[in-house]
């Protein structure tokens, strides 16, 4: 688990999900296999990013952030 603020302001709590959801599979599939789901969660807004295993210790806040506005569009 993380958390992150993102440039808004608005702070994120990120969790790793047991397994990619059924809706983001076909995206996932063409990524590396070992590709992890996660969903970060501001409490009005909620995100579900695909992202590499290890996410929690390789991300910097700025890149974690950054990958929550991605997956928001």
């Amino acid at each position: 688990m993380r958390t992150v603020r993102d440039p808004r302001g608005t702070t994120w709590i990120c969790l790793e999900l047991p397994e990619v959801p059924v809706d983001q599979r076909d995206a996932a599939a063409a990524l590396p296999a070992d590709t992890v789901a996660i969903e970060c969660n501001s409490g009005a807004e909620r995100v579900i990013a695909l992202v590499a295993p290890g996410w929690d210790d390789t991300m910097d806040d700025t890149t974690l952030s950054k990958t929550i506005a991605d997956f928001m569009q």
